[in-house]
């Protein structure tokens, strides 16, 4: 068989694969979980976005499960894929900041899944600290340290570093299309695990797409200039809008916060520029995802592969002033997720009801017939997405830590209809929010002593749910009571 030149480029990438027994049952279902980075719920077509073109990753939709409420516990890269890992919250994987260790001891789906008979890859952007320890529980690893680079990224492949040629999307796709062949070949089940480094900044366009959407103007949604003075400080001191006004001279608190937020464009010009660049690079996924449904059909795997595409958090495009994740608000800790199962799952539904990324792990242990943990916090999503009522969760809990600050900055609770936020540390205004009425989250109804009691309410729901949960922060919360 020949190698097309992208092959030839990318054959260093293919590292060794590590040897296993072929595992009984080989009718189990298929695993491809598909992770980006600081994707935001509206970039794609399918979630109503007006320019970008992503006919791959809405395929995924269409046949399939769209999640239309699906929510991390923790907007920040490392929190959050722990959570995706082992179906814990923050609070139990210990993983509160992106500068913290990954332990080794913590029982996560893919090694679950390599204890019953299936091969384990995990492909791109693990991000625990500056870990490049070879993990426990795969069969193939081929990781960058934290953040890795776009162009010629520099990969720990079964534990050997190697200096790889190429662009990092293509040379993930190209690792997780060796490994899936290779699987078939032993007439094992696979589970691979893809973490993408797009759309992460610095945003190198995906080769390609380097003049994609020239013609699309960029504006900043209206809260982008605003001073919100119901908003905590912390928030207002992160304005991207204020930095450009005051030239950078924000005063040196001020030059910190913008600082952990992302380098603040000079002008609105850069902002636009940037903001393009950024979609560009998601394009990269989108034809990555495209390769990889190709495969699926080609080798007849398609209809017994539970494919899960998510984004890591979700990210702001200017509303609140704001460039990043993070803060509460609906951008940040709402994300893309969709699952299509041709074999187990009916085509073309959406679904309302309140998931998360705990939820990932229970989920595909229940499709997959393997018992879930004890430990395990979330919950199975397989009754929702196969067309049962399961009693569900009517509401979600957030945190964010500041740093690595045991006490969270924030605790808030999403319902249906309100998102209350406690900002603990330090210690600032209240904020509720109607979001059904007000969507964009402009209006602080926190300040009205008129909610008083429903406040108090959704306080005794958070404590409610934290206690549940085990959750450390319990006293922070009744303090504020």
């Amino acid at each position: 068989m020949s190698l097309t030149r992208r092959q030839i480029l990318t054959a260093a990438a293919i590292g060794p694969f590590i040897r296993t027994s072929k595992a009984a049952g080989a009718a189990r279902p298929n695993v491809l979980f598909l992770l980006t980075d600081d994707q935001s719920f509206q970039t794609i077509s399918l979630t109503g976005n007006p320019f970008m073109k992503t006919p791959n990753i809405d395929r995924l939709g269409r046949e399939g499960v769209l999640f239309t409420n699906a929510f991390v516990a923790m907007s920040l890269c490392a929190p959050s894929r722990a959570c995706f890992l082992t179906g814990l919250y923050p609070h139990k994987t210990g993983i509160i900041g992106n500068q913290i260790r990954w332990n080794q001891d913590l029982q996560t789906l893919p090694r679950l899944l390599h204890d019953n008979g299936y091969r384990t890859a995990h492909i791109g952007k693990f991000h625990m600290d500056s870990d490049d320890r070879l993990q426990p529980g795969y069969d193939y690893w081929a990781a960058q340290i934290g953040q890795g680079q776009y162009v010629d990224p520099r990969k720990n492949i079964n534990g050997a570093w190697k200096d790889l040629t190429g662009y990092d999307t293509t040379i993930v796709t190209e690792q997780a299309l060796e490994f899936m062949r290779d699987s078939k070949r032993r007439g094992s089940p696979f589970c691979t695990w893809i973490g993408y480094k797009a759309c992460h900044g610095p945003f190198t366009p995906a080769p390609g797409h380097e003049h994609d959407f020239a013609s699309v103007e960029f504006k900043p949604p209206a809260s982008f200039f605003l001073d919100d003075e119901s908003k905590p400080e912390r928030v207002r001191l992160k304005s991207q809008y204020r930095a450009m006004r005051e030239g950078g001279a924000a005063g040196k608190k001020g030059k910190k916060k913008l600082q952990a937020a992302g380098d603040p464009p000079a002008s609105l010009e850069r902002w636009a520029a940037r903001e393009r660049d950024q979609y560009r690079c998601l394009m990269g996924a989108e034809d990555s995802i495209g390769r990889l449904l190709s495969f699926l059909d080609s080798e007849k795997l398609a209809e017994n592969t539970i494919i899960v595409f998510a984004g890591d958090n979700g990210f702001f495009h200017g509303e609140h002033g704001l460039h990043g994740k993070m803060e509460a608000y609906e951008e940040s800790l709402r994300v893309p997720m969709m699952v299509r199962y041709p074999q187990g799952i009916k085509a073309g539904r959406r679904i309302d009801s309140f998931v998360a990324n705990v939820d990932l792990a229970p989920s595909i242990l229940d499709f997959c017939g393997v018992k879930a943990p004890r430990p395990m916090q979330g919950r199975s999503w397989k009754p929702l997405v196969t067309g049962q009522k399961p009693a569900w969760r009517d509401s979600f809990l957030y945190s964010m830590h500041g740093g690595e600050a045991q006490l969270p900055t924030v605790k808030a609770i999403r319902t249906e209809r309100y998102k209350l936020i406690l900002n603990l540390h330090p210690k600032d205004k209240e904020e509720l929010y109607d979001v059904k009425a007000d969507p964009q989250e402009m209006k602080n109804l926190a300040l009205d002593n008129g909610n008083r009691d429903l406040i108090a309410s959704l306080k005794r729901k958070m404590l409610a749910v934290m206690k549940e949960l085990e959750d450390p922060a319990v006293p922070a919360v009744e303090a504020a009571l």
